[in-house]
């Protein structure tokens, strides 16, 4: 057993198992090995699932790591009109992400909170934009969930186990990490024409653009969710409604089966007091 091995099992079991898991691989490693297992952080609720769904549906992540790339390549050529034709198919992307870490949820028995929504498709938008952590989300090892804040790099720092091992499960996307055979050789790099350096407004013109998208993507699931939530109010106020009139539709039955029952008694009174 290596680490990648032990990562692979350790982040692919169920939350409440991890320290279990955990401890037993670090035993069966022993060593160096065995304390680098006991070093590994418990992933959050969040990160957890998003592991999961590496593991299950990697081909929907291949499809975030493809239009990632797409999305960088249109923006390190400032391509707007690209990124702009790109914005619906990125925000239905990144719906389906989160509808698919909350069926993934649905099925440990757990509910995806709002918040943890919120996490996943900042997750996605960050895979989006940075090819690190497309990387990091296809791997299956994330121990929290990603942010992009529109400027630099993502911040990966304690967000990945064993980051130095960053690869994509299988049936991920080919391009989202750099695997076996990827590195350029230095006779290659020599070949290669060095790049003019970029102005700053350019740098800058692309940042604020990248920042736009971000924002963007968290108001159109925010509007997304508002609207489920408004429709689940709508339909609570229905219920509602169909209650209290089933409780002013008994309130009046109870009534005429109380009246009804008096006269009953009454008359039952009478007859006895003829006889």
């Amino acid at each position: 057993m290596d680490l990648d091995e032990a990562v692979g099992e350790l982040y692919g079991a169920g939350l409440g198992d991890f320290v279990a898991v955990r401890t037993r691989l670090a035993k069966e490693a022993g060593g160096d090995l065995g304390r680098e297992i006991k070093a590994l952080r418990k992933p959050t609720v969040t990160a957890w699932l998003l592991n999961l769904l590496a593991r299950r549906s990697p081909k929907l992540l291949a499809e975030v790591g493809e239009l990632g790339e797409r999305m960088r390549s249109a923006q390190g050529e400032g391509d707007a009109a690209a990124l702009r034709d790109a914005r619906p198919e990125r925000d239905a992307l990144v719906r389906r992400v989160v509808a698919a870490a909350r069926e993934v949820a649905k099925g440990e028995d757990r509910q995806l909170s709002p918040a943890g929504e919120d996490e996943v498709a900042a997750t996605v938008v960050a895979a989006l934009a940075d090819e690190t952590s497309q990387a990091a989300l296809a791997s299956g090892m994330l121990v929290r969930a990603l942010r992009y804040s529109g400027f630099g790099e993502v911040d990966l720092d304690d967000a990945v186990a064993a980051r130095a091992r960053l690869r994509v499960l299988p049936g991920g996307a080919a391009g989202a990490g750099r695997g076996e055979g990827d590195e350029t050789t230095e006779a290659e790099q020599a070949q290669e024409p060095p790049e003019p350096p970029e102005p700053p407004e350019a740098a800058e013109l692309r940042e604020t653009e990248l920042r736009l998208q971000t924002v963007e993507a968290e108001v159109d699931l925010a509007t997304s969710q508002l609207a489920e939530a408004e429709e689940a109010l709508a339909q609570a106020r229905e219920a509602v409604a169909r209650a209290r009139e089933r409780l002013r539709t008994q309130s009046t039955e109870r009534e005429r089966l109380t009246k009804e029952a008096t006269r009953l008694r009454r008359a039952c009174a009478r007859a006895a007091r003829r006889q």
